[in-house]
């Protein structure tokens, strides 16, 4: 077994549900884990940006093995397409004087189809953090949309799924400074609205789940130079769904900005 395999079977553990569930619950279900793997976590540690530090990032976001069982049939999953999506993510500080510092941006899916596989996501974020020393804590509101199309029901076909998501969290950190590398672990938590969509091309069926998810954090900031930007975070949708996400990022400053955090 390999140690992607492993991690799979680990991380479908950790997401599996309690007790009996009914067809329309495994469908309700499969919608609610699609939608939660777009959402937009934070992959970033708070109050990280200075007022006029820019942030452009490259977000590779992972897919864990999926159970597409729905009663007797089985249907296919994002798992099924690949291991995993990139996304791209923008953002900039703003000032708000004293210990304090906000940010606002915005993530983006293009709809470009990959094996019959296309997601047209934005995504919508600000926030704000109070700063003392190398310890920071902030709130941060986001919300998604994105219309999802991929074979599901049966391989000849491209059904639809259209998700809304919003909602908030709080999260901390704490730096540490190592010569020219600056390390922030960070742990958050926080609440999403889920609603989604799901549309049967083939007949035009609809069938939509909307729920309210716990989302625990948990992740590492690396800076290097003052501009280049690695983070790795660990997401959990307690009992739905478990993954990691990874960030490539540069974060120039523009103007007369305060020094980077």
């Amino acid at each position: 077994m390999t140690r992607w395999a492993a991690l799979a079977l680990l991380l479908g553990g950790l997401a599996a549900p309690a007790g009996a569930q009914t067809i329309l619950d495994q469908e309700q279900r499969l919608i609610e884990i699609h939608s939660l793997l777009v959402a937009v976590p934070a992959l970033e540690a708070p109050g990280a940006l200075a007022p006029l530090q820019g942030r452009f990032a490259l977000e590779v976001i992972t897919i864990p093995a999926i159970d597409g069982s729905v009663g007797t049939k089985t249907q296919i999953t994002a798992s099924d397409q690949a291991p995993a999506f990139p996304r791209l993510r923008a953002g900039v500080g703003l000032p708000l004087g004293g210990a304090w510092r906000a940010f606002a941006g915005l993530a983006w899916i293009p709809p470009v189809e990959v094996h019959q596989v296309s997601s047209n996501m934005l995504g919508l974020e600000a926030g704000a953090a109070w700063s003392s020393g190398p310890f920071s804590a902030g709130l941060r509101l986001h919300g998604a949309w994105a219309d999802s199309k991929s074979p599901v029901t049966d391989p000849a076909t491209r059904d639809r799924l259209v998700t809304r998501i919003g909602g908030g969290d709080l999260s901390a950190a704490w730096r540490f400074e190592v010569g020219p590398v600056s390390l922030a672990p960070y742990a958050g938590v926080g609440l999403a609205r889920v609603d989604g969509t799901f549309t049967v091309t083939s007949d035009g069926h609809q069938l939509a789940s909307a729920t309210t998810d716990l989302g625990l954090s948990a992740g590492l900031r690396l800076l290097a130079l003052g501009q280049l930007e690695v983070v790795a975070e660990l997401v959990a949708w307690p009992g739905v769904l478990v993954h990691p996400g990874f960030a490539l990022g540069w974060a120039p400053r523009f103007g007369k900005s305060e020094p980077a955090p």
